[in-house]
């Protein structure tokens, strides 16, 4: 058993990778396209096998974030039924020597065996995320309060745009302290929060100029929307969430929408208190590992 790092412009090499990761991930197509776009990522790293003779047995990607910089990305590609676990451990003590920067995996049930073996090697669970679907659920009468308005009425409002973009970098930041956020201009955080953005079902709470509350809407499939960045500027204020989640769930009861995903952050105080009161179904579980010993360093 060796570990060998391919070459990317080896045409052979990377032929038997993307059959080795079809036959493995056969029935499983999303970890396909996962572990592709870790190898096409703007920036890619190294791939890396653990092979018997000319078998493969495990592979592991690496890649770094632009938003997430100080960790380095690893997807794995290994028979998730025949696990060998001392290949899975070379493999991770390969990335441990190979790196001094953290290392972040993210991981459903289907890696359960994985996760054991993690723990062995001094990784710890950073996050945990319940990907949730909501039932749009009508509750009859919308609490009034002159504070709330969609997006759309303050999007030519510059400071008040501007506000709410820096509550949402701010909640973000305070979320990921275990895998920082880079530091990124202002122009890429409304980038990131306006992308695909439903002014008309994404609300904010205003006193005067200042946002002090929101809750963002996506589009996403046919008859689903996406709830995405939500937060408060204060604890104190958390309640005020549900004046906003309740009235988006009226705009989806409207058009007809069947359910709304959310991603639930064990380390997000807003998503979880949002659940609280609301009818949902957990469809899928991920899991954040990182060999940190806190939290990474920015360096």
């Amino acid at each position: 058993m060796r570990i060998k790092k391919l070459d990317n412009n080896n045409e052979n090499e990377i032929g038997r990778l993307g059959s080795f990761i079809a036959k493995v991930f056969s029935r499983n197509n999303d970890l396909v396209e996962r572990m592709n776009s870790s190898i096409s990522a703007k920036f890619h790293k190294e791939i890396y096998s653990v092979q018997n003779d000319e078998e493969i047995i495990v592979v592991a990607s690496t890649h770094k974030s632009s938003w997430h910089p100080y960790c380095i990305y690893v997807q794995f590609a290994f028979d998730l039924i025949r696990v060998d676990e001392q290949a899975l451990l070379s493999m991770i003590t390969k990335l441990q020597d190979k790196y001094d920067e953290p290392i972040f995996i993210l991981l459903d049930d289907r890696f359960y065996r994985l996760t054991k073996l993690l723990s062995q090697k001094a990784f710890r669970m950073i996050r945990k995320t319940e990907i949730i679907h909501i039932e749009p659920v009508s509750k009859g009468e919308i609490v009034q309060d002159d504070r709330i308005l969609t997006v759309n009425e303050i999007w030519n409002d510059d400071i008040r745009m501007n506000s709410l973009v820096e509550l949402c970098k701010k909640t973000y930041t305070e979320t990921h302290l275990d895998n920082p956020v880079a530091n990124l201009p202002m122009d890429s955080w409304r980038d990131a929060t306006t992308d695909g953005l439903m002014k008309e079902h994404s609300y904010v709470i205003v006193e005067g100029q200042e946002v002090i509350g929101f809750s963002l809407m996506y589009e996403a499939e046919q008859k689903s929307w996406e709830l995405g960045w939500v937060g408060v500027a204060d604890l104190t204020i958390l309640t005020d969430l549900d004046k906003l989640i309740h009235r988006q769930i009226e705009d989806a009861v409207k058009n007809g929408i069947a359910f709304i995903e959310k991603e639930v952050d064990s380390t997000c105080p807003y998503s979880q208190h949002i659940c609280k009161k609301l009818r949902f179904e957990v469809p899928e579980t991920l899991y954040a590992y990182s060999n940190s010993s806190g939290r990474c360093d920015k360096k």
